[in-house]
Formats: structure tokens, C-alpha cells, sequence
């Protein structure tokens, strides 16, 4: 690799790991990071399932809560127990941010994503909803890999902290359906094998 860059070492795929939700191969001349969609892994599954369980039952259990309060004030023809601004505030929220969160969680259990890193460029396709992006950033001006705390798309990954690639002092997101264990192994992988350093929002190497 250029600018001091190494492929790691990287294990052959085996039964044991198929499995696996991040896969990294490493081929002549490239090395191969695949992020597989949670529902291809019984872990993600379940997780999956148990996270719409939850959000399910907070908005049940909202509109139910919701419902009650305003009935009583229809009732009562006052809404002095809970004002009502507040109260159609918090209807609207639930009416229009349950949808929401139903639709993120399906992107999250079906999205993909793949970053091939060679000697002249690092390729990241991403696909969400049968809808693919491809982004080719040259090697060169790739200044490093960044743990941030930014607000960076995709807005549906749920994830306080963010990885990116930094270039021309801009920040193009990755691996956004990666959890946090497999987004600092993915960075660690991809500084090692451009020789870009992984920083995080203060500037410090990792």
C-alpha cells in the first residue's frame, strides 16, 4: 500500500465465522469489508426482534396513555390537568415519529455495505432499500478515519457515535449499520490498511 498502508493479515472465512455480520478478506492488490444486513446473523435477529417488541409497546402504551388524557379533558371540557399545546404536541410526536422508527428499524435490519480499499482508492457501497450509493474517494485524499460524535447521516442508524472518513475537510459516513464493537474494528482494519490515522473529535489517534 501507499503512504506506509499494509493489507493485515486476515483469517480465511470458516463455518465458525460465516456467520459473522462484519467479513474482511483480503485479495491481491485489495482488501474487501463487507457489512452484512442484522438479519443474516440469528445475534441480529434477535436483537431486532427485541427492538421492535420495545418500540411497539412505548407506543402503545403512549397512544393508551395519550388517548385517556385526551378524553378526560373532552370530558371535563378543560385540559387544566395537562395543557393542551403540550398534549398535541406530544400526539403529534407519536403520530408522526412511531412511523419513523418502524421505518429506520427496517432499514437497519436490511441495509448493506461494502468497503474495498486499493492502492489508489477506498470504494464504499451502501445499499438501503434495494437503492445502492457508490462512492469512490481517492487515496490521497483521504486525510483520516474518524470516530465523531457529529450528527451524520444516515439518520436511521440510531448511533450516538459516528464513523467517517475525513477528506477535504469534509466527512463521509460509513458503516452506519455497524454496531460500536464493529465500527472501531472496521476503522482499526481500514487505518491499518490505508496508513491513515483513526482520530476522534478532538484530534486524538486512537
Amino acid at each position: 500500500m501507499k503512504n506506509g498502508g499494509s493489507f493485515p493479515e486476515i483469517p480465511p472465512e470458516t463455518p465458525e465465522n460465516s456467520g459473522a455480520r462484519v467479513v474482511v478478506s483480503a485479495e491481491p492488490g485489495s482488501l474487501r469489508l463487507e457489512i452484512r444486513p442484522l438479519v443474516r446473523t440469528r445475534r441480529g435477529r434477535r436483537r431486532l426482534t427485541l427492538a421492535a417488541i420495545v418500540l411497539l409497546g412505548s407506543v402503545l402504551f403512549g397512544a393508551a396513555r395519550l388517548g385517556q388524557l385526551w378524553e378526560t379533558g373532552l370530558k371535563k371540557g378543560d385540559f387544566s390537568d395537562f395543557p393542551l399545546p403540550l398534549l398535541a404536541g406530544l400526539t403529534v410526536a407519536v403520530g408522526l415519529f412511531a412511523p419513523l422508527a418502524f421505518v429506520g428499524l427496517a432499514a437497519l435490519a436490511f441495509s448493506e455495505e461494502t468497503v474495498i480499499v486499493r492502492a489508489d482508492a477506498v470504494t464504499i457501497t451502501t445499499t438501503t432499500f434495494e437503492r445502492t450509493r457508490v462512492r469512490t474517494i481517492p487515496l490521497e485524499e483521504v486525510e483520516c478515519w474518524r470516530e465523531t460524535y457529529l450528527p451524520l447521516a444516515p439518520w436511521w442508524t440510531w448511533a450516538v457515535e459516528r464513523l467517517a472518513v475525513a477528506r477535504r475537510g469534509r466527512l463521509e459516513p460509513l458503516a452506519g449499520a455497524a454496531g460500536p464493537r464493529e465500527k472501531r474494528m472496521i476503522a482499526e482494519v481500514l487505518s491499518r490498511a490505508t496508513g491513515r490515522p483513526l482520530v476522534n473529535d478532538f484530534g486524538k489517534t486512537r
